[in-house]
């Protein structure tokens, strides 16, 4: 007599399974591409990097929560250029009131080091899935912002930029910047 091989599962088993296999599969796409925005280096308008952290790990919304200091919903041009000050303090490290070459290589070397900063910005390709997440098409918004060309970046040249940038990015002229604005300037792809 020929001994009977005892299988543990049932075909039966098997087509019942196949839903949850087939919305696995249509599943995993989708949590690829919301990867592909959250845990993401965000640069801000202004170039300062913000990095995803498991506590946080929408770093644009980490940046947005950041500079809506009213936390109201939306950027005015106050809280925005509160936020771009605070990061030129920040990058002027002798406090002389420039941000000058050294301090721009500083930068380039240390707070934006992994951003691939090699004489073409951080920027190659805007709709590129590799690299940053940014809101502007600028490659290097720090020395971006030396509109006298002097390897000098004042304040008041800084200011100027973010102004400049703020504009750029109120579209529709309303004085603030909402979140969800935002996010729709971000490629597809790239949203959080």
């Amino acid at each position: 007599m020929a001994a009977r091989v005892r299988r543990p599962y049932s075909a039966g088993m098997y087509f019942a399974a196949a839903p949850i296999l087939a919305l696995c599969l249509v599943a995993l796409p989708l949590g690829l591409a919301a990867q592909t925005a959250i845990g993401r280096v965000f640069v801000s308008p202004s170039g300062e990097p913000f990095h995803p952290t498991p506590a946080a790990p929408d770093a644009f919304g980490a940046w947005f929560s950041r500079v809506d200091a009213n936390h109201d919903g939306r950027i005015d041009r106050d809280e925005f250029r509160a936020d771009a000050a605070q990061f030129f303090k920040r990058l002027d490290t002798n406090g002389d009131g420039v941000i000058d070459g050294f301090e721009i290589a500083a930068y380039e070397k240390s707070v934006a080091a992994d951003l691939d900063i090699s004489g073409q910005g951080f920027i190659a390709d805007p709709k590129s899935r590799d690299g940053p997440i940014t809101l502007l098409a600028e490659p290097e918004p720090v020395s971006g912002a030396d509109t006298d060309l002097n390897s000098h970046v004042s304040l008041a040249e800084w200011l100027a930029a973010t102004d400049r940038r703020f504009d750029l990015l109120d579209v529709k002229r309303l004085g603030y910047l909402s979140r969800e604005a935002l996010v729709a300037r971000l490629p597809k792809g790239r949203r959080p």
